[in-house]
């Protein structure tokens, strides 16, 4: 059983894996209170399989799933439950409001933010960084630890700026 990296006290429920700026990954064992303190993640509600969620909605075919078809295709979510795949790119245009639950369970997200070109993936980690850092800053402000946040504050500044956005703290 491995002890959370953040409190060292309850058992740790998730890896939490960051890259720095010199491309060096740290992971760290997180238990739930952390996790959720610091803005993380639902310790609870982690990814479920592809297989495990595509063979529920297999189990689940109803008639308005009948009713719900690709406008180019022609395949309906029905068939798109019991196949497990679509039939063409348009069916996530077609299906958006049924897949997109389903993608996050899959996934935790229904956002792509994984392989791609280099300064893609970079302007990815800058962006999830400066997540982070908002999260940190309201929880410092919370504990009325000022020069803390104050720190914090700069940082996301200087996250914000690498992104290219001009949004300051609140």
């Amino acid at each position: 059983m491995k002890r959370c990296d953040l409190c060292g006290k309850a058992e740790a429920k998730l890896k939490v894996s960051q890259l720095d700026k010199d491309g060096k990954t740290t992971q760290l064992a997180v238990c739930a209170d952390c996790a959720q303190k610091r803005g993380l993640a639902d310790a609870e509600k982690t990814k479920a399989g592809a297989a495990e969620v595509l063979a529920e909605l297999k189990g689940r075919v109803d008639d308005t799933d009948q009713k719900i078809a690709c406008p180019r295709c022609g395949m309906t979510f029905a068939e798109f439950k019991r196949l497990g795949r679509v039939g063409c790119a348009e069916c996530y245009v077609a299906f958006h409001e049924q897949l997109e639950p389903v993608i996050r369970r899959i996934h935790g997200a229904a956002q792509h933010v994984g392989r791609s070109v280099r300064e893609g993936r970079k302007g990815a980690h800058v962006k999830m960084n400066a997540d982070r850092l908002k999260g940190a800053l309201a929880s410092a402000i919370k504990n009325e630890d000022y020069e803390k946040a104050a720190a914090l504050r700069d940082q996301l500044r200087q996250a914000e700026a690498e992104c290219g956005k001009d949004a300051a703290p609140q």
